[in-house]
């Protein structure tokens, strides 16, 4: 059996896609996975910054995309992660990828960093990267705010990869509201996109604050919700039965209503 192959996207700027691919990176690094993760947003790279990484890297995707440089020279190993492995994204690409590089990037991150999990982060919505990882990936992974916006579009995106031949897309809830005024509508989010909800990511502050500042946050005491829930995302999509709502304080738990 070949690695798992994840599509990380999401339905629109700003849901926090990118924070999302690389938490989940690091809770399947952590049960022992060698984890590869692609950093193929083509619109704004991040990922070397949420890990924490962002002055070590020297080359980038468009380096292994002209073949100029191999995957061994272009991948980073992110500070305190031993089975993680990041492909920056590139500054500049004047075209994007053809699903053979991209097919050729995959098999290299499997052969020859022996990768048993590849994520590859994508840009939003219907952008020519999500087409490229829908045809080569065995599951999407979707970003999701309770935004009508962002709930519209999600549906709309499930549509087109469906299209696109990726069916059954999983829905990541993020910034789940823990405020008992302004809680986050979880059944609303479930029927306007029509997703299967496989994890929900508390709105932890610190959190976010930590990785806009470029310090990797996944880790940080104020984040343990957000790293329980990535934890259990992490086991759903391997399979294992787990609580949907572990890691989210008990008198928070009744605002998801589900």
């Amino acid at each position: 059996m070949g690695a798992m192959k994840i599509l990380v996207t999401g339905s629109r700027g700003g849901c926090g896609k990118s924070s999302v691919a690389a938490g989940l990176a690091v809770a399947m690094a952590e049960r022992g996975e060698k984890v590869v993760l692609i950093d193929l947003d083509l619109s704004e790279r991040s990922l070397d910054m949420y890990l924490g990484c962002e002055d070590r890297v020297v080359y980038d995707l468009g380096d292994l995309l002209t073949g100029q440089r191999g995957v061994r020279d272009v991948v980073v190993r992110p500070d305190g992660f031993d089975r993680l492995y990041l492909i920056p994204g590139a500054y500049h690409l004047r075209r994007p990828p053809t699903q053979t590089e991209l097919a050729r990037i995959l098999s290299a991150a499997e052969g020859e960093l022996g990768a048993t999990r590849i994520i590859v982060d994508t840009s939003n919505a219907a952008d020519p990267s999500v087409k490229l990882g829908a045809a080569l990936c065995d599951r999407a992974v979707m970003v999701v705010t309770d935004g009508y916006l962002s709930m519209r579009s999600a549906a709309s995106l499930a549509d087109t990869l469906h299209e696109w031949g990726m069916d059954d897309p999983e829905m990541v809830v993020n910034r789940f509201s823990m405020d008992p005024k302004h809680p986050t509508d979880l059944r609303n989010v479930i029927d306007t996109t029509g997703l299967r909800l496989i994890g929900v990511l508390p709105d932890i502050p610190p959190f976010a604050r930590m990785q806009d500042a470029g310090t990797p946050a996944i880790r940080c005491r104020e984040a343990a919700p957000v790293t329980t829930a990535f934890a259990n995302i992490a086991r759903r999509l391997e399979g294992e039965n787990c609580p949907l709502l572990t890691g989210i304080p008990c008198k928070r738990r009744k605002l998801l209503d589900i």
